[in-house]
């Protein structure tokens, strides 16, 4: 019982930077209105992952095959740079679809190759995530990328800000618009990279979507917002780990479902407050 109860608290940990990091970055992707550049980057993450456990299992020398989270991280971040510099908007490709497109061919690459890699079924628990797996060392890697963006975050708050929701006058204020905007992209990505191999799509989707909307509903201010966001975080992971322990539920779906609640709770006393 004891170490079942060690294995829970490691994992909440972990689930509690990860949701931190990407509950801060889900406020600018969901004002932002990216929300579905943050799913294709997810699955591009997982493809990579698919990827590197593909070719290795094709016995193919070098770092990348043999390292599915270096793979993860130069996919996520190919895929950073191609959002961030518009590269689909230049084509004439509206950028929704360029989303779209991606998201669904990364899916398709990463089943794809994960069902013609070797040991399936550990492979697609790596590729899907296995939030209860994570370790002290894991968390100790996971605050390693995530406390820095965060300092990175809080340190040029007013520029990511002001790039991000009026990118005109930022322009004519004689900001570098394009490499802050790259700079946020790249962020993401890397967080959303490091997080994929323990989170899996669906979890790491909903610590960038859910509590970033449920601050939306709730705050009136910016920092609000941010406040807000993060503490639907923590609270998601806390209760959906208490929960999933006496009831023997799978934790990430857990979490899930608490931060939904949360949302649909913030969304209901917005509209009593509008009434």
């Amino acid at each position: 019982m004891l170490e079942t109860l060690s294995v829970f608290r490691e994992a909440l940990y972990g689930a509690l930077v990860i949701g931190i990091a990407c509950s801060v970055l889900g406020v600018y992707v969901v004002l932002k209105r990216i929300v579905f550049v943050g799913a294709a980057l997810a699955q591009l993450s997982s493809a990579g992952i698919a990827l590197a456990l593909f070719l290795g299992g094709l016995g193919v020398s070098g770092q990348l095959a043999h390292h599915p989270v270096a793979m993860s991280l130069l996919v996520t971040l190919a895929g950073a740079m191609f959002f961030g510099l518009g590269a689909g908007a230049k084509s004439g490709v509206p950028p929704d679809a360029t989303i779209g497109v991606t998201y669904a061919a990364a899916a398709a690459a990463g089943i794809l190759l994960i069902a013609k890699a070797t040991s399936g079924e550990a492979h697609d628990i790596f590729l899907q995530g296995n939030i209860l797996g994570i370790t002290r060392a894991d968390t100790l890697v996971l605050l390693a990328v995530t406390v820095p963006v965060l300092l990175i975050h809080f340190v040029f708050y007013k520029e990511f800000l002001f790039v991000s929701f009026d990118r005109e006058t930022a322009r004519t204020l004689g900001y570098r618009v394009t490499a802050w905007n790259l700079a946020l992209y790249f962020t993401l990505g890397l967080v959303i990279a490091f997080a994929m191999q323990f989170a899996g799509v669906m979890l790491v989707f909903n610590f960038l979507v859910l509590p970033a909307v449920t601050g939306l509903l709730l705050a009136r201010s910016m920092g609000g917002i941010f406040a807000v966001a993060i503490t639907s975080g923590i609270l998601a992971s806390v209760i959906g780990f208490a929960l999933s322990i006496p009831y023997d539920l799978p934790s990430g779906p857990a979490i899930i479902a608490c931060s939904s609640l949360m949302a649909l709770i913030a969304w209901c006393a917005r509209r009593l407050q509008s009434r």
